[in-house]
């Protein structure tokens, strides 16, 4: 069935998509860990593009679940990758299967790393955070010029830690 045999190159398709998106998640990953700016502005360039291309397909994906739903009689709300598996018979219910299976794979892989990520960015920002105060604490606030010309740098100054709660 020809109609099938698209909506399978499309999912394939699909499925490269993810996976390259996964690639550029461990990119970005790598990135942070080495503090590479340039890396990580590509990173998430690459991440805009494969979106863009990932909503592109899934509207197509759209389109054929559509049609098949008029081929199959079926409501093409109900056409999930599952619920064609039954429907069809092999070797089409089994490549729905494998697709079915690896969209499941990449999702998890996906969701896996970008957390590992989330949380190596709210670490960094934590430590660029920190510094700033650091640095904040050491530069006097208003520096007081007294008569002699002497400049008097506030109570801030040289403070690393207070002592005050």
């Amino acid at each position: 069935m020809e109609l099938l045999d698209k909506f399978l190159d499309l999912l394939n398709e699909e499925i490269h998509l993810y996976e390259s998106l996964l690639s550029t998640f461990q990119k970005e990953k790598q990135a942070v860990i080495e503090s590479n700016l340039e890396a990580l502005n590509e990173s998430v360039k690459e991440k805009e593009n494969l979106f863009l291309k990932i909503r592109i397909l899934e509207e197509q994906r759209m389109a054929f679940l559509e049609r098949l739903s008029d081929t199959l009689e079926q409501p093409a709300r109900s056409l999930t990758l599952t619920t064609l598996s039954r429907l069809l018979e092999d070797p089409y219910a089994a490549r729905i299967r494998n697709c079915q299976s690896s969209f499941l794979s990449l999702a998890q892989s996906i969701q896996e790393i970008n957390l590992s990520n989330k949380a190596l960015l709210h670490h960094s920002l934590n430590l660029v955070r920190s510094s700033l105060n650091l640095l904040n604490d050491l530069i006097p606030a208003n520096p007081v010029y007294y008569p002699s010309g002497k400049m008097h740098p506030g109570d801030q100054s040289g403070r690393v830690l207070s002592g005050e709660v």
